[in-house]
């Protein structure tokens, strides 16, 4: 038998002769064994085709419907981040009222940015803002949502997902639906000491948008779509008036067991096709098919190719020979487009060869809609890639501006500290006067508000710093400060050299240094720029020394220890911020010499 194939191989070497010998071939045998055949394999094939179809569109919508559920749980971690960040102020108005309106108004932006419904946090009743009565509640209100005692004594660290029936929103919102169906999500965090709940926040989805994207996905209404959790209530249907309602014991059993082993699983139950998906926050999601809907797409199918075959074939035979020829160049050229993908490119000539300019879209073939399908397959994967390396690029400024806001409060708080003591100890003249040149260094710096700004700019910062710095230390600190010609258009970070003056200043003196001098030094490099500040003050010792080499080295950020260099360290080593290095010299007992060396960069 193989030998036969083999002699049919090589006396049929191209797919045209291969196809016109198997239409001859099929042409010759009995037209009853040929229409027995026919039944079976066409039934079987558009069977298939048709599950395969409407299996497709079922997973498109699935794709549809986790992308939303993950998008209320991206919100429900920043909401999370939000929280912790005023869970960790104290009751102090001067800083809580401010940290509690940032959390308001973030909250109101993801509700109307994302189309929530609405979103509730709730609170102790004892803390500041609990009774806000539009966004914020106290804790007694959660009660009113339909949690089981499991979940708020141990509701764990992911999301707990119910559905609310005729759940009511604040009256003050101008919304034509104040009551109404919501699907939940929420988190609830103890504290692990007390056992006490410190908050919870939910996040209101209208079910109505998930049962618009499942009636909208299937024309023909025979399908049903829907949505169940674990527990076998529907969260989402086709039929909304179905939302909120609980499936039969038995359907739910059955669903669960199909899906048990396999995220994604198919099965036959009464004459209804099941296909079953488990979602990424533990739903399932059913489409029901029924076998009628198959078989009656089928029929249509089967008697097409029934009435082809028997009146139009001898005109078959003709256009199989006219164009058999442009159908294998065309499959060809397919073929070849695919062994030529590449994933940063998609050439012009390729889509006029795939697709001809000429033909419209409505005559369009499978051939001509599978080369679309792969051109915009590559097209996706191009933009695919394009949005993760711009997601990165953000994702790097997002951790530069972190990085940078830090710098301010780390400042502003030794700054305040030297003022705190100067009134302490009766020099208001001199606290007075610190104050003043405060108001301008913040002044200029909140002006320059860019992540880089002129050197020019960042040594005046410096001045201004120096300046507030010498009403403490009077006679006992002097600088200087030498940049060479035309280096002070180029651009640096922001905040760059205050944390090193600060560190020279606080570090320097001791018993046997009482003055210290400063200096400054901005010169050219090939085609970087280099700053050096050095003091003549009391030094660095060796394991201190290495301490902060290794700080350099390994780009740390430690709140604790060497934070401010650190700091600088990181911001000003990124890619976008000049690919820059700071390297620290000092020898005790006669001073410190810091480098910084970064690219020169220009608006």
């Amino acid at each position: 038998m193989k030998n036969i194939t083999d002699k049919l191989q090589t006396l049929f070497p191209t797919f045209r002769a291969k196809l016109l010998f198997a239409f001859f071939t099929c042409i010759l045998l009995p037209l009853s064994v040929i229409g027995f055949m026919l039944y079976t394999v066409t039934y079987r094939i558009a069977s298939d085709r048709i599950m395969d179809s409407a299996i497709l569109a079922d997973d498109q919508l699935n794709v549809q419907i986790n992308n939303r559920l993950d998008q209320t749980e991206n919100v429900a971690d920043s909401i999370q981040y939000n929280m912790y960040t005023l869970s960790s102020i104290d009751n102090e108005l001067s800083e809580y009222i401010p940290a509690f309106n940032e959390v308001r108004n973030n909250i109101y932006l993801y509700k109307t940015t994302f189309g929530f419904r609405h979103i509730y946090v709730f609170l102790p009743e004892e803390q500041m803002g609990a009774s806000e009565g539009l966004y914020f509640m106290p804790l007694s209100k959660l009660y009113d949502f339909p949690l089981m005692d499991s979940q708020l004594e141990n509701p764990g660290t992911s999301s707990i997902w119910f559905f609310q029936k005729n759940s009511e929103l604040p009256f003050i919102l101008d919304t034509e639906e104040v009551c109404g169906n919501s699907i939940a999500c929420c988190r609830i965090l103890k504290n692990q000491s007390t056992g006490e709940i410190d908050y919870a926040y939910i996040i209101l989805l209208n079910p109505d948008e998930l049962s618009d994207i499942l009636e909208n996905t299937f024309s023909d209404s025979r399908i049903t779509s829907y949505l169940v959790s674990p527990e076998g209530q529907i969260m989402a249907h086709t039929s909304k008036n179905q939302c909120g309602t609980f499936l039969t014991d038995e359907k739910i059993t059955s669903i669960t067991t199909a899906s048990i082993n396999h995220e994604d699983s198919i099965y036959i139950e009464n004459g209804i096709h099941y296909h079953t998906v488990t979602l990424d926050n533990g739903w399932y999601h059913v489409t029901e098919i029924p076998e009628g809907y198959v078989g009656e797409n089928t029929f249509v199918l089967l008697k097409t190719i029934i009435i082809a075959f028997v009146i139009i074939i001898p005109l078959t035979l003709f256009m199989i020979l006219l164009f058999s020829k442009n159908l294998t160049k065309r499959v060809l050229r397919l073929s070849n487009a695919m062994e030529n993908f590449r994933l940063d490119k998609q050439s012009s000539s390729t889509v006029l060869n795939l697709i001809p300019a000429n033909r419209s879209p409505e005559l369009y073939d499978e051939i001509d809609k599978l080369g679309l399908t792969f051109m915009n397959m590559q097209s996706s994967l191009n933009e695919n890639m394009q949005s993760i390396l711009d997601l990165s690029l953000s994702e790097e400024k997002l951790k530069y501006q972190l990085l940078q806001s830090q710098i301010n409060p780390h400042f502003l708080y030794n700054i305040l500290g030297t003022i705190k003591t100067c009134q302490s100890i009766g020099k208001l003249d001199i606290a007075e006067q610190m104050i003043t040149d405060l108001t301008m260094f913040y002044r200029l710096s909140l002006r320059k508000s860019s992540d880089k700004i002129a050197i020019r700019d960042e040594l005046e910062i410096a001045r201004l710093y120096l300046d507030m710095e010498k009403l403490c230390h009077s006679e006992n600190l002097s600088w200087e400060i030498h940049a060479e010609d035309g280096i002070e258009n180029f651009l640096i970070c922001r905040f760059t050299l205050q944390p090193f003056l600060e560190n020279s200043i606080l570090h320097g003196y001791s018993r046997t240094v009482t003055h210290l001098h400063i200096k400054v030094d901005v010169m050219y490099g090939d085609d970087d720029v280099i700053i050096t500040i050095t003091d003549d003050g009391i030094g660095i010792e060796p394991e201190q020394l290495q301490e902060l080499h290794d700080t350099l080295d390994q780009k740390i950020v430690n709140y604790e220890k060497h934070f401010g260099i650190g700091n600088v360290n990181k911001r000003i080593s990124s890619p976008s911020f000049g690919n820059g290095s700071v390297q620290i010299d000092s020898t005790p007992g006669k001073g410190t010499c810091i480098t910084i060396c970064f690219e020169q960069m220009e608006e």
